[in-house]
Formats: C-alpha cells, structure tokens, sequence
C-alpha cells in the first residue's frame, strides 16, 4: 500500500508541474513515478506504514513552500530593480531544531529552494546559510518554514 501512495504521490507532482498529457509524456510520467517510487518509498514510509497524517502535512506545506519562493522573488526582483546594488549578503549560522534525516534534508533544500538563500552545510548540531541580504536571513532560526517541518517530523 505504502508503493501506491508513493506512485500517487509522484505522479500527482509529474501532471501538476508539466500540464502535458499525450502519450509519450504520460508513459514516461508513468515509468519515472514507478522508479522514484522504487527508490524513494524508504524516504515516504520508513517503517511501510502508510501514514495520512504525513502526507497531508506534506501536501499541505508544498504550496506554502512554493508561495514562499514565489515571494522571495518579488524581493531578488525589487533588490535587481534597484538604481545601486546596496546588498548585504551575509553566512548565517544557527543550530535547527529539526533532528530527523528527513526533516534536515526537507528544510536545507526549502531554504535553496528560496531565491535570496543557499544552504551551505547542514547536519543535525549547525547550518551554515548563505543569505544575499539581510531581508531574507529574517527568520531561518525559529521561523515558519522550521516550524512547518517540526509539524511534519512529528508525524514521522
């Protein structure tokens, strides 16, 4: 049960994110969700469980994630618009209070995700963010997006 949620899972994101459905696209939306799904069960179900909990969790903060990045745009945008280039990038470096594997790999790569942000290194004790200007180093200790994640490691 836990390969068709994770199938399901996959292919949503593939008819999501392309929009195209002839043939040849939904064959090969089919074969890549039958690989990932293969490799990338594990990450979804550690103990082959199917849990609802998780997956709504987690589909509940993939459009807060994107409309994150989506507004994170609108500020590169607004800083490259600018007359003078007045940034301030800056490391920081704050300890997470995410501790799970998946937890630590689903923020380091939500805060890359986020234009203005590149995570550096990343383990359970420190994480060392690259930020381009200050604005955007608002919040990565504490904030929402960590606070998200605890919500969705709860459930793990």
């Amino acid at each position: 049960m836990s390969y068709f949620f994770t199938f399901f899972v996959m292919l949503s994101f593939w008819f999501i994110f392309s929009g195209v459905f002839t043939p040849l696209i939904v064959t090969l939306a089919i074969l890549s969700g039958l690989i990932v799904t293969f490799l990338a069960n594990d990450l979804f179900f550690p103990d082959k469980k199917v849990n609802l909990k998780l997956i709504i969790r987690i589909f509940m903060y993939v459009p807060w994630l994107f409309w994150q990045i989506v507004l994170a745009n609108i500020q590169v945008l607004k800083i490259l618009l600018r007359k003078d280039l007045d940034i301030d990038p800056s490391m920081i470096e704050f300890d997470p209070k995410v501790t799970s594997e998946i937890g630590l790999v689903l923020f380091a790569n939500s805060i890359t995700l986020t234009p203005g942000t590149v995570t550096i290194f990343a383990d359970k004790n420190r994480f060392f963010v690259h930020a381009l200007d200050p604005i955007f180093a608002d919040g990565l200790d504490g904030g929402e997006m960590q606070r998200r994640i605890l919500e969705i490691e709860k459930c793990i």
